[in-house]
């Protein structure tokens, strides 16, 4: 993922043992502790993984994952000297206390329980059930897979919680109803900052573009893509809108954006193709308005590290197509990155109207993709996971996707949200351990 640098902190803990005493447990320390060791436990410990999973590896491989040295926890003293700004509190040694487990659930992070090479938390389950009855959540890994799911799920987190998002126009926007405007209440549940401007600031910035910055812009913009519909003279005119976004982006500390667009009062002023760039530079950039819709991007971009796409649900969208379990998501910003091997991107008109610039661009056909949509009080998730079969230019909105689900009837019949958001790749189980720790109550179709 571009843009900000995200981090993964993880701060593992060693549990005291809690001191039964001379003569409460003989056998089990005669037997258990200091007797032979187990046949099968040396055979697991001689094999090795073909793809290692231990924190140590884990780290070199991802570079935004940060392990804090070990702390050890004898005391409730020592849980409160415990830092707070970590993703995840990893519990290595447990000894059985219980009371100090709950002490650290307190603190509000996910509990990891630890894993070996395979990623096995062979001991795990006696950790879970008491971290979940204090009220945490705790996952316990069994195999590599699981891992990679968690780390995953822990980057999209810390990327939610690291964003700074400008909200250009009016609230609430002008064409979304079906979107939270209690900017208050997203911040304390996911971390989100969100910063209104006026539009009349989006338009001054766009006219006092730096004309030097816009024709480099304007420049690459024409090497990388077909330019259509007459769109060659006013490239710079469009390359404008980029650069004011990333000098709005600048003024306020921002790295998200999303704008009550359709209240724009030129069609030559919308930012779909600058939009289309901002989130191939890992800058979640949504349309009019929609904050549920952002949210969820920005989940997609977490979860993936790769761009991602939103729209509308079943506009384009004919009979035929959800007879055949195919349904559509349809809008006007395409990541040039989403594109399919060799397609290169058209720029075109907006809706046919002679007047702004938008991209379109053949996606891979045969890739799987995940689909989010999120409620208008941003508390439910439905998702489900697809595979792209078509894309076609339809004007209005510019491009259409059209995705071979397991149920599309079941998508029209419990789906939510104004837009959806969309990424390559499954990520259906990624959301569902998300769901756990933000509470959110997802709904898998």
């Amino acid at each position: 993922m571009r843009g900000g640098r995200i981090i993964v902190r993880v701060q593992p803990v060693d549990f005291a043992p809690l001191g039964i005493g001379v003569g409460k447990a003989l056998m089990a320390e005669e037997a258990w502790i200091h007797g032979p060791e187990k046949p099968r436990d040396v055979e697991r410990e001689r094999e090795r993984p073909s793809k290692p999973v231990d924190l140590e590896t884990l780290r070199r491989r991802y570079d935004f994952i940060e392990v804090l040295p070990p702390r050890n926890v004898s005391s409730s003293e020592d849980v409160d000297r415990l830092p707070r700004n970590v993703s995840a509190f990893l519990v290595r040694e447990f000894n059985f206390n219980y009371g100090l487990l709950g002490e650290l659930c307190k603190l509000n992070r996910p509990i990891l329980v630890y894993w070996d090479r395979f990623g096995y938390a062979w001991h795990g389950r006696f950790i879970r059930e008491y971290a979940e009855e204090a009220g945490s959540v705790c996952f316990v890994p069994f195999g590599a897979e699981d891992v990679e799911r968690i780390i995953h799920v822990l980057r999209a987190i810390a990327f939610l919680r690291s964003l700074k998002i400008l909200y250009v126009g009016d609230v609430p926007s002008h064409s979304v109803r079906c979107a939270s405007y209690d900017f208050a209440d997203l911040q304390s549940r996911f971390g989100v900052r969100f910063q209104q401007i006026s539009m009349k600031e989006y338009e001054r910035t766009v006219e006092t573009a730096d004309r030097d910055k816009s024709m480099h812009v304007a420049e690459k913009w024409s090497e990388n893509a077909d330019i259509l519909d007459e769109r060659e003279g006013r490239l710079m005119e469009y390359a404008n809108i980029y650069i004011g976004l990333k000098n709005l982006l600048q003024k306020y500390d921002a790295n998200g954006i999303t704008m009550d667009c359709a209240f724009l009062r030129s069609v030559d002023l919308v930012p779909c193709y600058s939009f289309a760039h901002l989130i191939d530079e890992g800058i979640p950039s949504g349309c009019e308005g929609d904050t549920s819709a952002i949210i969820s991007m920005a989940i997609l971009m977490g979860l993936s590290g790769e761009a991602v796409l939103m729209g509308n649900l079943f506009a384009n969208t004919t009979h035929r197509d959800i007879e055949n379990n195919v349904i559509v998501i349809n809008h006007d910003v395409v990541p040039p990155s989403m594109g399919a091997k060799d397609a290169r991107a058209k720029l075109r008109d907006f809706h046919a109207t002679g007047k702004g610039l938008t991209g379109y661009i053949e996606l891979d056909r045969g890739r799987k993709v995940t689909i989010m949509g999120m409620d208008r009080n941003a508390r439910r998730l439905w998702c489900t996971c697809g595979e792209i079969v078509w894309t076609e230019d339809t004007v209005h909105c510019r491009t259409s996707i059209g995705v071979k689900v397991k149920d599309a009837k079941r998508v029209g019949r419990e789906g939510f949200g104004h837009h959806q958001a969309m990424t390559y790749g499954d990520w259906v189980e990624e959301i569902e351990m998300l769901g756990r720790i933000l509470k959110l109550d997802v709904h898998t179709i």
